[in-house]
Parts: structure tokens; C-alpha cells; sequence
């Protein structure tokens, strides 16, 4: 018998594990996919010329004290987002702005004022150290911003940073979840940032897969079970038995379980999980969720200005980044197709989602047919919802009223089973930090509720 069982490999399960494994516990990591890292996901290119972050891509070194410890401890080497030269918004399908990176755009004087004023009101918000509010939980933050005077222009916005950040729409997300989300985050602006005061700064040249593989290094490779998908979970009070789809059984004294909370319907748990838990996780969404990289031979859209920053109210590209790496000789641009413009395209065959890629590229940096932009060495995409288990990205998103409602719950043991996952984290809530920071403290539980005499932790 184990002392803990972690199911997940995902970095909140690998945490754990390493916080376990200096605790001086016996513990196993059980993980469904073949490979570790979860949403985080790294992939070796056909040039050779480096990898591409299907998932998780960007780290801060001064506001993201775990990962930073590890990026160090790896000596990976990393490499700042560009934020110099210029950047586009696509306002419709015929009207396009290009705009100096890092200020508004110049939208009518009217329409600059009002997006100003919404955007400093939730910025200010989630800069307040306040527990979220019932009646903002109650509304969408479209009806929020509605309520503040937003224009519809101001709307879209709104709602692309939803689409961005949660692969939803703003009338899917309450205001309180939002806000708070922020909150986590530093605020509004740090979330959005691509500088060195939020979560877009740097990125790994390697790829952030790197640091799951590190970790699981530390942590002893023959502790880890990887294609060993959990069927049910079975709290016995003495004991927690997990059966595994392919036949393997796990006991331990407790369970670490590094699942997003709404995947907790594709496990059986006896006895059955309390039903306020059970009501918040059943309705929670994972967004819509997707990348589409493509790369170049060349960075052919810095030789004419810009610096590749593209966001879009049309889409179904929402945001492009550059997420080149000159070292390697590699360029790439990397189109997240969220919400529900990235439901659509999700539908389409492989060819009809690389063509409306490209034909949106070219209207944004306005090409004609002879630009390199049609003539990417590679291209390929992820779509996190037809991840089997993933079921969309980043993390849940609670449904309307449900935040506040079910704080009491969420997150909290039961019995001998223990969550954590990056939905759980006070500190970068959403990004491998907060994964981190969720499963040092699941660890964390454990070792007291074991007490386990001498703890490292």
C-alpha cells in the first residue's frame, strides 16, 4: 500500500509528487495519457528545427517563482515575447487598424474613452483583496459591462479577452469568476501582458514540456505509470483502492487527484462524491480551446513591421503571436482559435482549417498571393476539446452563480481524496504556476492529515 496515489501527471500531479517524495512518503503517479505533462505539450518539428507548445507556452520569470526555480534548475533557456514594431486588430471583415504594440488602438475618441473606462474599472477591481461578490456572480460579464455602459464595441473587446484567456464567450463567464480570475493573476492587465509584468513574457526554447520532463526526473520515472487511465475511485476509510481501465489496481491511504473538475463524471467514485460537488463540477466548462501553428523559413511578417501581435473581433483567429525562436532558426506564428468562431472551425477537415487560417493571416497583414505567408514549411494544430483527456482548455469555468455558491466546497478533501489542478490556485490560477502552487499544497494536506513526523515540506 502506498501512502498517497497521484492520478494525473499533469504538472499539479507532478508537484505533488515531488512535495510527496520529500515528505518521505511511498507514492505512485498514475497518468491516462502516454506521456506526462498534461496540457502541457511539447512536439519535436519535421524541419528539426526545434518543438512547438501545443499547450502551455509562456512563463514569468519575476512574477512565477515556482517554474522560474525549475526553468533554473533545468538551465533551460528562455527567450522574451516581441513587443516592439507594430501590431494589427481585425475590427471586421473589411477594417483593419495597425497600431503601436501596447497602447489602444485608434479606435473614435468615444469608443477609446468607453474601452478605457472598462477596462480600468476591472482592472481596479481585481486589484481589490476582497472575496468575489454574489451579485456579480450572478451575471455574465457581458451583462456586467452592459450595465457600466459599454459600448458594443467595447463588448467585443470584452469579449475577446474572454475568448482568450478562458476559450469562451463573455456571456458564458459570471463577472465574479472573471474578476477574481484576474485577481489571481495580478489583475487584468498582468493577465493580458506580454512584457515583463504578466503571464505572456517568455517562452522556452526547448519547450515547457521540458519542465514536466524534468520534474519527472526528479521525482524517479518507475514511481510514474503513464497509459494507465483511472476508472474509479474507491474511498474505504482505512484505504483508497483505483481501478484502472486496463486492469491495474492501486491501493493507497490517500488519493492526490490532479483532474479537471469537469471530468469528475468520467470516473466512478464510491461512495459518490457530496452532491454540491457533484452539482458545481457538472457544470463547469472547459473552453474551446485551439492552436494553429504555422512556420516559415523566414519572419517574413517582421520585414514588413510588424511583430506578428494580431487579435481579431471576426475570427476565427482570436489572437497570433510570434512564437519564433531565431536560435533555432525556426518562426512561427501561433493562432489561438478559441470560443465559439473556434467551435466552428473545429468542425472543418484539416485542409478547410488550414485554408481559413492563412486566408484570415493574409487579411490581417494584408498580403496579396505572392507573400511567404502562403508558403509555410509546416503546419499543424490542437485542438484541446477532441483530447480525450483534456475535453478543452485551460481550466473550468464554473457556471453562472456557481463560483460563490460553492466556494465551500470546491477544492476541499473528501474523505481520503484530495484535489488540486491549477483551477484551484491563489497565484496564477490558469497557468502551470498555478498548477504548481495547487499541488505543493495537495501535498501539503496530505502529509498533515498522515501526519507524517519530520516533514520536509
Amino acid at each position: 500500500m502506498f501512502d498517497v496515489a497521484i492520478i494525473g501527471a499533469g504538472m499539479s500531479g507532478l508537484q505533488a509528487a515531488v512535495s510527496a517524495k520529500q515528505a518521505g512518503l511511498s507514492f505512485c503517479v498514475i497518468e491516462a495519457r502516454d506521456r506526462v505533462g498534461g496540457k502541457v505539450w511539447s512536439i519535436p518539428l519535421a524541419s528539426g528545427r526545434g518543438t512547438a507548445d501545443l499547450g502551455a507556452a509562456w512563463i514569468n520569470d519575476e512574477l512565477q517563482p515556482r517554474v522560474t526555480a525549475y526553468v533554473r534548475k533545468f538551465a533551460m533557456k528562455t527567450i522574451s515575447q516581441p513587443i516592439d514594431k507594430t501590431a494589427i486588430v481585425q475590427v471586421s471583415e473589411d477594417e483593419r487598424l495597425e497600431f503601436l504594440f501596447g497602447v489602444i488602438p485608434d479606435f473614435p475618441p468615444e469608443e477609446k474613452t468607453n474601452l478605457e473606462m472598462i477596462r480600468d474599472h476591472i482592472e481596479a477591481e481585481s486589484q481589490k483583496k476582497e472575496a468575489p461578490k454574489l451579485e456579480d456572480d450572478q451575471v455574465s460579464l457581458d451583462t456586467y459591462v452592459r450595465k457600466l455602459g459599454a459600448t458594443e464595441k467595447t463588448c467585443k473587446m470584452v469579449n475577446l479577452w474572454v475568448r482568450a484567456m478562458h476559450g469562451l464567450e463573455s456571456t458564458e463567464e459570471s463577472a465574479a469568476h472573471f474578476i477574481d480570475y484576474c485577481r489571481r493573476n495580478h489583475g487584468l492587465l498582468a493577465a493580458r501582458a506580454d512584457d515583463h509584468t504578466g503571464g505572456n513574457y517568455l517562452r522556452l526554447q526547448g519547450g515547457t514540456q521540458d519542465i514536466a520532463r524534468g520534474i519527472a526526473r526528479l521525482i524517479g520515472e518507475q514511481h510514474i505509470y503513464t497509459s494507465h487511465p483511472v476508472q474509479s475511485i474507491h474511498d474505504e476509510q482505512e484505504k483508497v483502492t483505483i481501478y484502472t481501465s486496463n486492469g491495474r489496481i492501486f491501493v493507497a491511504k490517500k488519493v492526490i487527484l490532479s483532474v479537471p473538475s469537469t471530468l469528475f463524471k468520467d470516473i466512478k467514485f464510491s461512495p459518490p462524491l457530496p452532491a454540491a460537488l457533484q452539482e458545481r463540477s457538472s457544470n463547469t466548462k472547459l473552453g474551446h480551446y485551439s492552436k494553429a501553428i504555422v512556420c516559415y523559413d523566414k519572419p517574413w511578417w517582421r520585414d514588413l513591421g510588424y511583430n506578428g501581435f494580431l487579435f481579431s473581433y471576426v475570427g476565427p483567429i482570436s489572437i497570433v503571436r510570434d512564437t519564433s525562436v531565431p536560435e533555432k532558426n525556426y518562426y512561427s506564428l501561433t493562432c489561438f482559435v478559441n470560443g465559439s468562431v473556434g467551435a466552428e472551425w473545429a468542425k472543418l477537415n484539416p485542409h478547410a482549417r488550414r485554408r481559413a487560417v492563412l486566408e484570415q493571416l493574409a487579411k490581417g497583414y494584408n498580403v496579396d498571393r505572392s507573400s511567404e505567408l502562403w508558403r509555410p514549411i509546416e503546419f499543424f494544430d490542437q485542438i484541446w476539446k477532441h483530447e480525450l483527456y483534456s475535453q478543452g482548455a485551460l481550466s473550468p469555468i464554473p457556471a453562472l452563480g456557481h463560483y460563490v455558491k460553492f466556494q465551500s466546497v470546491h477544492g476541499r478533501p473528501v474523505g481520503n481524496i484530495h484535489f488540486v489542478g491549477t483551477e484551484y490556485s491563489d497565484h496564477w490560477k490558469g497557468y502551470m504556476e498555478g498548477a504548481l502552487n495547487s499541488g505543493a499544497q495537495g501535498a501539503e494536506e496530505v502529509v498533515k492529515a498522515l501526519k507524517v513526523p519530520g516533514s520536509r515540506l
